[in-house]
């Protein structure tokens, strides 16, 4: 299999988060969020923050972005300001989208559970939280060591939590099918696939050497996961089996702040100098 670029633009600014939801929405260095559509067009832009954008996401109505300013600003996918969301103040770096529910992660090991704009509930794993995903029961937090998972029940506790296992790991990671999850090793450049399951404790079923350098980016779509990260790379890793196995590569040629996948055989890049690009498997 190989990649290759389907289109390849420029936007003028320092691109640093990215999200997907039937557009492309890319967080920059001095606060404001662009707007692309599937080929990359322009669609609109606005200011969400002073200066750098840490965290982005999508839901289906709303656009939810994070900076040093200790808020969550919600916006419509047009960039109409709807409303903040109440946090403790520190920097929130992580946040995830799962139907109804908004989860942001701080540096404070605050991770808030937002439905409909309110506050639903509120837990605190002891560590910053650079990633956090959640496959329910279990919420998956990350900074540069460890993976946590605990195990939740919003709608049953605003509070309560137990935490079910402390594996080696580090931002980013991802869930892959519903039954697997791949997360960066803790030395940063591999690549680690591990069972989506209490019974097995997580087990790590492969792991793969992925470069010398730093990874910053992890996506996925289907069975596959893409990783990208200092050394300009974008590969691709079928992990449809027990294994991960190299599923093609391309150089793109500047460190990549970001991958979200768009469709199943196609993944945007956002690359430190301003271009963003639309990656496709053949």
């Amino acid at each position: 299999m190989t990649l290759e670029i389907e289109t390849d633009v420029n936007v003028g600014l320092e691109p640093c988060v990215a999200a997907w939801n039937k557009n492309l929405y890319v967080g920059t260095e001095c606060g404001s969020v662009i707007v692309l559509n599937e080929n990359l067009q322009f669609e609109t832009k606005w200011t969400a923050h002073e200066v750098q954008i840490f965290a982005i996401a999508i839901s289906k109505t709303n656009v939810y972005t994070s900076s040093n300013d200790g808020c969550i600003k919600v916006w419509t996918l047009k960039g109409e300001k709807v409303t903040e969301l109440r946090t403790d103040g520190a920097e929130i770096g992580a946040m995830f989208v799962l139907g109804e529910e908004l989860y942001a992660g701080d540096e404070g090991g605050n991770i808030f559970v937002y439905e409909n704009n309110a506050l639903k509930a509120f837990y605190n794993v002891l560590e910053e939280v650079k990633d956090v995903v959640v496959q329910p029961p279990y919420m998956f937090t990350a900074r540069d060591l460890y993976v946590t998972i605990t195990e939740i029940k919003p709608d049953q506790s605003k509070d309560r939590f137990v935490t079910r296992h402390v594996m080696e790991g580090r931002a980013p990671m991802r869930i892959l099918n519903e039954s697997r999850l791949v997360v960066i090793g803790r030395g940063g450049n591999n690549l680690q696939l591990h069972e989506l399951s209490l019974e097995s404790k997580f087990k790590k079923l492969h792991e793969v050497k992925v470069s010398e350098m730093i990874l910053t980016s992890l996506t996925t779509s289907g069975d596959f996961a893409w990783t990208a990260g200092w050394d300009g790379f974008v590969r691709r890793w079928n992990a449809s089996g027990e294994r991960l196995e190299a599923a093609g590569e391309i150089n793109l040629g500047g460190c990549i702040n970001a991958l979200v996948t768009s469709s199943l055989d196609h993944v945007c890049a956002i690359i430190t100098g301003g271009r963003v690009l639309i990656i496709k498997s053949m």
